[in-house]
């Protein structure tokens, strides 16, 4: 009987502790960041993990005029505009909700 009232136990806070976690990750999701943009500026290659990153435009346009500016200084090459940038620990890296580069 010892052992049945300590597995429910076991089973009520496991329960609980994955409630709070579904609970937190819900919360965070329906949070509404403003909108911003960050520009991403690929100077040694698109896939080298090495970019220039600089954040806080209000709107694409300024943040692709940015971005081209900085692209042609550094001999034409790649750009992205991201909106809602942030830092993803599991990937290590910046994970964006969207990504344009339209001309």
């Amino acid at each position: 009987m010892q052992n049945r009232s300590s597995l429910l136990f076991v089973v009520i806070l496991f329960s609980l502790l994955a409630g709070a976690l579904y609970w937190i990750t819900i919360e965070e999701e329906t949070q509404q960041a403003p909108e911003t943009w960050s520009a991403f500026v690929y100077a040694h290659g698109y896939n080298s993990g090495r970019y220039k990153k600089t954040d806080d435009f209000e709107d694409y346009q300024s943040c692709k005029a940015f971005a081209t500016e900085q692209a042609k200084e550094l001999g034409d090459v790649l750009w992205e505009c991201g909106l809602r940038c942030r830092f993803d620990n599991s990937r290590q890296g910046f994970q964006c909700e969207t990504m344009q580069n339209q001309e």
